[in-house]
């Protein structure tokens, strides 16, 4: 573990992988500058643009001392080792079930289809094995000898771990149990960024068929801690993720155990941030308190899995109250969906369109990443 502690060093601030769109190289490279660890997002990225990130990322840093910043894979469900293998198995059951339920997922969207005017992707292309170019970017990785990634989504072979620390990596992994975390260091995970329900985007449950846990971030921070041990041989660097906006929020979390804060929604208005402009719409709203908000002022958020066929937290609107219905089927889901997710952005429709974003998006603020980083920093 002293390789990862010597990558991280003390830096406070992370700022969280947002795929989609926000995690630029831009907001990478301005972070890490400022004294943060910026992050790449792989997620749903073709393996080429994501090379190019790198590549882009590194030499903004260029001549920067200690620049750190990272990579952010997704886990494919065939590569995930928490996925039971029967559920895992073409032409199983397990997989005729949720085959049906793609299907009645989809005939419930046709109308909103035809309100926005747009097709459904067909069965035929609704892949459960789609691999997200898995083994491209594992490859990626071992020849640029990226120095540190991290797993979502899941929880890949020892085998995957034991490929990239050849390579010189460290490797992270996202998790939100006590249990998950000891697996994941049984596999070889050298850094664990603990994401409590507060977290806005996608929730890292390995085994996506799970219900996401309700334990409080500084709860669960403290039963990782405790799991994994704290002055031994197991003893790893914790990252902790949840509804942490300002300076205060990460000096709480660096007195409970965690060596830094993981920051997703404070950055979504960063200027580097690739945030629609739409989701910064809804969001300058929900920190007005003019919408998106509780008469509290407090953002109104809710777990959905809608928009992707995974739990993920988001401004509450009316595509996720009306559609509760979404099987637990990802990418079938999120590729289902895309159509829809396309139009209602290019029109302004913040009901329909997916805008994640964590219990403090109240809180959030427009500003260079810098400043950003400032502000979170005790």
């Amino acid at each position: 573990m002293s390789g990862a502690g010597s990558l991280v060093g003390d830096r406070a601030v992370v700022a969280a992988p947002m795929a989609g769109g926000p995690s630029t190289w831009q907001l990478a490279a301005a972070v890490t500058r400022a004294g943060g660890i910026g992050f790449l997002a792989a997620g749903m990225r073709p393996v080429d643009r994501l090379v190019q990130d790198v590549a882009s990322t590194r030499g903004a840093l260029e001549g920067t001392e200690h620049a750190v910043f990272g990579v952010n894979l997704f886990v494919p469900e065939p590569a995930n080792t928490a996925v039971p293998g029967d559920r895992r198995a073409p032409g199983s059951p397990a997989r005729r079930r949720r085959a049906e339920s793609v299907r009645r997922y989809r005939s419930g969207l046709l109308a909103e289809a035809r309100r926005l005017g747009v097709e459904l992707p067909g069965p035929e292309v609704l892949d459960p094995d789609a691999m997200d170019g898995w083994e491209a970017k594992l490859e990626a990785a071992e020849a640029g000898a990226w120095p540190l990634v991290t797993f979502t989504f899941g929880l890949p072979a020892a085998s995957v771990f034991d490929r990239l620390h050849a390579a010189g990596s460290v490797l992270g992994v996202t998790v939100t149990s006590a249990a998950e975390a000891v697996r994941a260091l049984d596999h070889g995970a050298d850094v664990l960024c603990v994401q409590g329900p507060e977290a806005g985007g996608h929730r890292s449950v390995h085994d996506p068929a799970a219900t996401p846990g309700t334990t409080p971030l500084m709860t669960l921070l403290a039963e990782v801690r405790a799991a994994v041990g704290t002055g031994t041989a197991r003893d790893v660097p914790l990252w902790a993720a949840g509804g942490i906006m300002d300076a205060a929020g990460v000096g709480g979390v660096l007195d409970a155990g965690a060596t830094a804060a993981q920051c997703g929604t404070a950055f979504l208005l960063a200027q580097e941030a690739g945030t629609s402009p739409l989701q910064r719409t809804a969001l300058e709203r929900t920190a007005s308190g003019t919408g998106f908000a509780h008469p509290d002022g407090s953002a109104r958020t809710a777990l959905t899995r809608a928009y992707s066929g995974r739990w993920a937290r988001g401004l509450d609107n009316r595509f996720m109250r009306e559609h509760t219905d979404a099987p637990a089927a990802y990418p079938e889901v999120n590729v289902l969906t895309g159509p829809l997710r396309q139009a209602a952005t290019a029109a302004g429709d913040a009901e329909s369109v997916s805008l994640w974003a964590g219990v403090g998006a109240a809180a959030v603020r427009a500003a260079p990443a810098a400043e950003i980083v400032r502000h979170l920093t005790p």
